[in-house]
């Protein structure tokens, strides 16, 4: 039931950010898949790491599973500290973005998906730091930014995450008052196999008017 109440309350937020074309509800939406499924990309490969920062990463997945946020981002940031290089420490930036762009501190969360963008040497790693920046940058109602930075993205290497990064290109658009290509965004979002809720309410909000 508290996983339903929790849906219903999503739903109920996107129809107010819908109805008032705000900014709070892009935040989260697809970056916790997202990661996932980087983590997923990244544990098929064979990496070298010290046993240490694989614990340190273990534990910041626990804390945040256990919605010990502010605990998840001092491990993120001990990652950083003593194993900035590595992948672990990469990741580490990523999570800490999102640690802190879920307590308000935007700015500081843009900046470190900036590094990871720029100096990241790993492809999947910088597709993921584009979409949480393009997400930031959209909350920060830097519109015209974000949305630059989603087309700027390389149509090949972006094949894994191409549903998310449609359907944040339409709430960008959406955003700029771009109604009909925020909603060609959303439905190439959904023939891409995304199929969420709310995915669903953007694209009936959007729906010609019938006379």
């Amino acid at each position: 039931m508290e996983d339903y109440l929790t849906e219903e309350e999503r739903l109920e937020a996107l129809k107010r950010w819908l109805k008032e074309n705000g900014r709070s509800v892009v935040l989260g939406v697809g970056f916790g898949a997202a990661l996932v499924l980087g983590w997923n990309f990244w544990q098929t490969k064979q990496w070298q790491n010290a046993e240490q920062a694989g614990t340190t990463f273990q534990q910041m997945l626990t804390a945040q599973q256990n919605k010990q946020f502010d605990a998840a981002l001092k491990l993120s940031e001990r990652l950083i500290e003593q194993h900035g290089s590595s992948a672990y420490g990469w990741y580490g930036r990523l999570f800490a973005a999102k640690f802190k762009a879920d307590r308000g501190e935007l700015d500081a969360a843009k900046q470190l998906l900036k590094e990871v963008l720029a100096k990241s040497g790993e492809e999947n790693l910088r597709l993921l730091a584009r979409l949480r920046l393009a997400q930031v940058m959209l909350a920060l109602q830097e519109d015209e930014e974000a949305l630059q930075l989603i087309e700027a993205a390389d149509t090949k290497m972006v094949a894994p995450y191409q549903a998310l990064y449609a359907e944040l290109k339409g709430d960008i658009l959406l955003a700029l008052g771009r109604h009909d290509q925020a909603r060609t965004a959303y439905e190439q979002a959904r023939s891409l196999g995304e199929k969420s809720p709310l995915l669903e309410l953007k694209i009936q909000d959007l729906a010609p008017v019938r006379s």
